[in-house]
């Protein structure tokens, strides 16, 4: 695909901003753990004739220990996170989590700083500060009626 990255990147915002609608409207009749489930058959599903048709097979060779476990850690953590999220969602607004857990390039530019040696920025630092500036203006009733 020859796109433009961030073309690219809001076609992505703009799919993963109509998810939360129907993870919602999913919720309020099914449970999280259902919902996940059937979500990564389906993906699983679809991902298995890509995989097959596109000849990945030709590098299952260099599958070692240390590259499953990178793949099966962010696995893990996905799933768990998603978990996670659903449940926030189907007790709260997708207006009010949907932002709140978007706040996780703070987390990463922390977690690059300590495992990816990247350094910070002026523009990360002011970024972070945009960030959490932006999640509090769109909850702070909820932070201040406690």
């Amino acid at each position: 695909m020859n796109l433009n990255p961030n073309l690219l990147a809001l076609i992505v915002a703009a799919l993963w901003g109509l998810a939360p609608i129907f993870e919602k409207m999913s919720l309020q009749s099914m449970n999280p753990i259902f919902i996940l489930s059937i979500r990564f058959f389906i993906v699983a599903g679809l991902l298995i004739p890509f995989f097959i048709t596109t000849n990945q097979v030709v590098y299952l060779p260099e599958l070692n220990f240390k590259n499953i476990l990178i793949i099966v850690i962010p696995g893990i953590l996905a799933v768990l996170g998603i978990y996670l999220y659903f449940n926030a969602l189907s007790d709260s607004t997708a207006s009010k989590i949907v932002p709140l857990t978007a706040v996780y390039p703070l987390f990463t530019c922390f977690y690059a700083y300590i495992f990816l040696k990247e350094d910070f920025s002026t523009e990360k630092i002011i970024g972070t500060i945009l960030i959490v500036a932006g999640v509090f203006i769109l909850n702070y009733k909820d932070y201040l009626q406690n």
